[in-house]
C-alpha cells in the first residue's frame, strides 16, 4: 500500500515479443520493471502545460457566464492559480439544461482527477472549495463522494494501490456533510394497516389481494435508510449506505447457491427499509430528484460469469416535489419510438461496390444483460408453408415492451396512484473498474451535445453509469433493445435465409421509412465516434438494435489506444464497422438513405472538428492524472497525439474534408479486418456472424 504524498510507484515490465519471452535468460536485467505510470512522475505539471497550454490564449472569461472548461484549463496549466480559484467560485454547480452542460457537476471527474493526482490532496484552496460546494448542494456532495471513493484505490496490473489521504479526506467530508445536511424529519401519523402495507411491500409477507387501503403520497414517511449491518445512520449517508448494501449483495452473490434465491431474499430485506431518503446517484437531473420506493424483487435477473455475478433490478421511484405540487418536471421522459425529423437530403453518389454478406455475434461483458433474457425464451418453430408472424418474432427478440412492463408493475403496486411514479431499470456490477466506462460515456455525451449544438439529426443513445467504488458501480439498462447477435440467432432459428434488411421490411412494415431513417442517423453518429475514439471490440454482441430502428453501442472497454487481440488486433486500421448488411437496410448503395448517411457523416465530422476541444481537453486532463492506469491510455502520449490527428486530417477546406470522409466510408465498407474479427468471435466465443 502507498499513500498519496509519498512517492507512489506503479510499475509494469517492458513489453517484449513472444520469442523474447520464451528465450529470456534473465541475465542482463533487461526485463527489470520500468516506472511508466504518470501517477508517480514529478512532471505532471509539465505534461499538462505541454498538452493544454495552447488553449490558454483562446480563453475568454465572461463574468456573466463562466465556462467551466476554461477554469479547468487554468487549474491544470497555470503556476499562479489565484485567478482560477476566484473563477471557480463563480461556476455553476448544477445545471438543469440537457442541451448544454456548463456546470461543475458534469466535470467532477476532471476536477477530482486534478485534486488527487496533480495536487495529491495538498491544495487547501481546492479542498476548501469542494467542501464549501458540497455544503451548498447535497447532490453535488454525493457525486463528489462517489467519485473520490472510486479513485481512492487504483488496480493496475493486478496490484492495488490505496491512496490513504483520499480516504482521510472522505472521512472528513462525511463528518462535515453529516453536520450540515442533517435534518429532523417530521414523523407522520400512519394508519396501522397502511404502515403494514408499506413495510411489507416488496417482501414475501406482502399479500396484494388483501390491499384494502389506498396509499397516498402524504402517507410516505421518508426517513434515513437503515443499513443492514449498522445501527447508526445520517441523512447524508442514507443514499451511500443503501448503495453500499446493494454492492455488498453483488459481492457475496458469486458465492451463493442458488444465486437467484439469495439475491431475492437480500433485496426483500432491503425493501423492509424502504421507502427512505435514497435516490439513484446519476448526474441526469430527471432521476436524482426521484426517491426510491421499492425494488421489484420478482423482476430481478442474474447474469453470472466465472468471476462475477452482475444483476438487473428495476426500482419504483417517485418525485416528492411533484406530488406536493411545488414544482413541475418539464423534462419528464416521453416515450416516442419514431422521433427523427430529417430536413437534409444529399445528392452524393456512391461508387463503391459492396459484397453481400451477413454477420452476427454473441454478447460479452455488459452485453450479457441483453442476451440472457432472450436465451430463456422458447425458440419459434420454423413454419411450413405459412406466413411468418413478425410481430410475434419482434416480441421474442425485444421482449416485453418497457411501457407494458411499467403498466403491469404499476397495476400491482400500492403506489400506483402516485402521478410521478415511474420505473427505472439498472444493472449492478462488481469486480469491474467502471471508471473507464463512465469516462467513455462522458465523451459520448459531449459528442451528442456537439450534434445538438449544430442542429444535426445524428443520434447517440447515452446511458448513465456511476462508479460507486474502485471496482463497482451501477448503470442504466436500455430497454426495448436487443443485440444484433440475439436478433440474428432468433432469425436463424426460424429461417437461415432471413437477412437484417428483410427483418426491417417485415417487422416495421408501415413504419419502415421512419425506422430506416432512425437507423441511418444513429449509424452515422456511431460511425463518427467509433472513428474518433477508436472504439474497438465491435462484435454484434456489443451493438444493439432498438425497437425504433436506431442502432446503439455498449461496452466501451476498448477505445482510444487499446484493442482486443494482444498482437492480432483484427480491427486495427478499420476506421469503423460498416457492413454491407447495414447498407442493405438503408436500401443499397444507390439509395437516398445511403446518400444521406454519407452527407451526415461529413456534416458530423465538420461539427466534431469545429468543437474538438470539448473532447480533447477531457481526454488530456484525465490522461495527465490517471496516466497508464486507465487502460485506454496504455499507449501513452502517442495515443493523445493520434486522437488529435484524427480530428485534424491534412485538409485545407470543406471540399478536401468531404473527399477524406468519403474515403473513410469506402475504407470501412466490408473491411476484411472487421469481417474476420466477427469470424474470430464466432469460432472462439460462439458468436454468430
Amino acid at each position: 500500500m502507498a499513500e498519496v504524498g509519498e512517492e507512489i510507484t506503479i510499475k509494469r515490465k517492458k513489453q517484449y515479443g513472444l520469442c523474447s519471452k520464451l528465450w529470456c535468460l534473465r541475465c542482463m536485467n533487461c526485463c527489470k520493471a520500468d516506472d511508466v505510470s504518470i501517477l508517480t512522475s514529478r512532471n505532471r505539471r509539465e505534461l499538462s502545460v505541454k498538452l493544454m497550454a495552447k488553449y490558454q490564449n483562446a480563453i475568454q472569461l465572461n463574468p456573466e457566464e463562466i465556462q467551466v472548461l476554461d477554469v479547468l484549463i487554468l487549474l491544470y496549466t497555470l503556476d499562479e492559480k489565484s485567478w482560477a480559484y476566484q473563477y471557480l467560485y463563480q461556476c455553476k454547480l448544477i445545471s438543469n439544461e440537457e442541451s448544454s452542460r456548463n456546470d461543475l457537476e458534469f466535470y467532477i471527474p476532471q476536477l477530482m482527477n486534478y485534486l488527487v493526482f496533480h495536487e495529491e490532496m495538498l491544495n487547501e484552496n481546492i479542498s476548501q472549495f469542494i467542501l464549501t460546494s458540497c455544503i451548498h448542494n447535497f447532490y453535488f456532495a454525493q457525486v463528489v463522494y462517489w467519485t473520490l471513493f472510486s479513485i481512492s484505490a487504483i488496480v493496475f496490473d493486478n496490484q492495488v494501490t490505496e491512496f490513504q489521504k483520499v480516504r482521510s479526506y472522505l472521512q472528513n467530508l462525511i463528518k462535515r456533510m453529516v453536520l450540515n445536511h442533517e435534518t429532523n424529519n417530521e414523523v407522520k401519523e400512519q394508519n396501522d394497516k397502511i404502515a403494514e402495507m408499506i413495510s411489507t411491500y416488496g417482501t414475501p409477507s406482502f399479500d396484494q389481494h388483501s390491499m384494502k387501503c389506498l396509499i397516498l403520497p402524504e402517507h410516505i414517511q421518508l426517513s434515513k435508510y437503515k443499513p443492514l449491518e449498522q445501527q447508526e445512520s445520517y441523512d447524508f449517508m442514507s443514499c451511500i449506505n443503501f448503495w453500499n448494501d446493494i454492492i455488498s449483495i453483488s459481492d457475496k452473490l458469486k458465492f451463493a447457491d442458488p444465486k437467484i434465491i439469495s439475491l431475492r431474499a437480500d433485496l426483500s430485506l432491503i425493501n423492509t427499509r424502504l421507502p427512505a431518503n435514497v435516490y439513484i446517484p446519476f448526474v441526469k437531473d430527471q432521476l436524482r430528484h426521484y426517491t426510491i420506493l421499492n425494488i421489484v424483487v420478482q423482476e430481478t435477473k442474474i447474469f453470472s460469469t466465472k468471476e462475477r455475478a452482475p444483476f438487473y433490478i428495476c426500482v419504483e421511484v417517485y418525485n416528492v416535489e411533484k406530488e406536493e405540487g411545488k414544482s413541475e418536471d418539464k423534462r419528464e421522459r416521453k416515450n416516442s419510438e419514431f422521433n427523427v425529423e430529417l430536413t437534409m437530403l444529399s445528392d452524393f453518389k456512391s461508387q463503391s461496390s459492396l459484397a453481400m454478406s451477413q454477420f452476427s455475434t454473441q454478447s460479452l461483458g455488459v452485453a450479457e444483460c441483453y442476451e440472457i433474457e432472450l436465451s430463456k425464451k422458447e425458440d419459434l418453430k420454423k413454419p411450413s408453408n405459412a406466413t411468418l408472424d413478425f410481430e410475434k418474432i419482434g416480441l421474442e427478440i425485444f421482449g416485453e415492451d418497457s411501457n407494458q412492463i411499467s403498466e403491469r408493475i404499476r397495476q400491482q403496486s400500492p403506489y400506483c396512484h402516485f402521478r410521478s411514479w415511474r420505473l427505472v431499470h439498472l444493472i449492478v456490477k462488481t469486480g469491474d473498474n467502471l471508471k473507464q466506462e463512465q469516462f467513455a460515456l462522458q465523451l459520448i455525451n459531449q459528442f451528442q451535445l456537439i450534434f445538438q449544438k449544430e442542429s444535426l439529426p445524428l443520434k447517440l443513445t447515452t446511458y448513465d453509469i456511476q462508479s460507486l467504488g474502485p471496482s463497482s458501480g451501477i448503470m442504466e439498462m436500455i430497454k426495448d433493445a436487443a443485440t444484433i447477435d440475439s436478433l440474428k440467432k432468433k432469425l436463424n432459428s426460424i429461417d437461415k435465409d432471413i437477412t437484417l434488411s428483410q427483418f426491417f421490411q417485415k417487422y416495421y412494415a408501415a413504419n419502415l421509412h421512419k425506422a430506416q431513417r432512425n437507423f441511418c442517423c444513429s449509424l452515422a453518429a456511431y460511425s463518427l465516434i467509433c472513428y474518433f475514439l477508436q472504439i474497438k471490440d465491435r462484435h454484434n454482441g456489443n451493438i444493439l438494435l432498438h425497437k425504433s430502428g436506431k442502432i446503439l453501442h455498449i461496452d466501451f472497454g476498448f477505445f482510444i489506444s487499446i484493442s482486443p487481440g494482444k498482437g492480432l488486433e483484427f480491427e486495427k486500421n478499420v476506421p469503423f464497422k460498416l457492413l454491407s448488411e447495414y447498407i442493405d437496410v438503408l436500401g443499397g448503395t444507390q439509395s437516398e438513405l445511403f446518400n444521406l448517411f454519407r452527407k451526415l457523416f461529413f456534416k458530423g465530422f465538420v461539427a466534431c472538428q469545429k468543437h474538438q476541444d470539448q473532447i480533447l481537453l477531457l481526454v488530456k486532463m484525465m490522461y495527465s492524472g490517471h496516466g497508464y492506469t486507465l487502460p485506454c491510455f496504455s499507449k501513452g502520449e502517442s495515443a493523445i497525439h493520434d486522437l488529435e490527428s484524427r480530428f485534424n486530417p491534412p485538409c485545407s477546406n470543406d471540399g478536401e474534408i468531404s473527399v477524406f470522409t468519403q474515403s473513410l466510408i469506402n475504407q470501412s465498407l466490408d473491411n476484411w479486418r472487421a469481417k474476420w474479427y466477427d469470424k474470430f468471435q464466432y469460432y472462439f466465443q460462439g458468436i454468430f456472424y
